[in-house]
């Protein structure tokens, strides 16, 4: 509840019920059980319908198939998985397609996740003495690797866009970064140039 709570205060953080407030990205490397009709994934999805860009993090249960998480098996959230130093999707990186069985009793799928970005051995800052034998840069610093490095990536990159082109709503900048990616099948089975 208070996952979706907060997931609703970004459509409209004075809760005033006038959605022109609202955040502009959100980013969220959380998740767990799930699917597309969850409340958490309907929230995501509310959110992006008032105009919210939400970049949530696929989750680190891969290499196996059908283990995204939820938040990140909502319609229209921007997905992302976790590719390494070598542009490879990380072996931990969740894997879809997303399946479930919806309230009339039929199989839908939806293909997630949306794309992915560097998320191996990125140097962050440190949290307390977690993971104190990862040091790099300096002693605040550790590197780290998860899907929840990736998502910052992106939605860093959708702040760009969302600065550079203020008037386009969550729809186009999720379809410009997918249109716009790299597509590491083709670049990792093609000739170089």
């Amino acid at each position: 509840s208070d996952i979706i709570a907060s997931i609703e205060r970004s459509a409209d953080p004075n809760q005033d019920g006038d959605f022109a407030d609202h955040l502009d990205i959100i980013s969220l490397s959380l998740g767990g059980w799930g699917n597309p009709d969850d409340p958490i994934s309907q929230s995501i999805d509310n959110a992006v319908s008032s105009g919210v860009v939400a970049v949530i993090a696929a989750g680190n249960l891969g290499p196996g198939e059908k283990t995204i998480g939820s938040p990140g098996t909502a319609r229209k959230a921007i997905t992302v998985g976790a590719a390494d130093k070598f542009d490879a999707l990380a072996y931990f990186s969740s894997r879809g397609p997303v399946e479930w069985t919806d309230a009339n009793g039929n199989i839908q799928t939806i293909i997630k996740p949306d794309i992915v970005a560097p998320g191996v051995s990125i140097c962050a800052a440190q949290w307390d003495s977690a993971w104190n034998d990862r040091k790099c840069f300096d002693d605040k610093h550790i590197a780290i690797s998860g899907t929840s490095m990736a998502t910052p990536h992106v939605s860093g990159a959708a702040a760009l866009l969302k600065q550079a082109h203020p008037d386009w709503n969550p729809e186009e900048i999720k379809a410009v970064l997918k249109n716009t990616a790299v597509d590491l099948v083709h670049f990792h089975t093609s000739p170089p140039f």
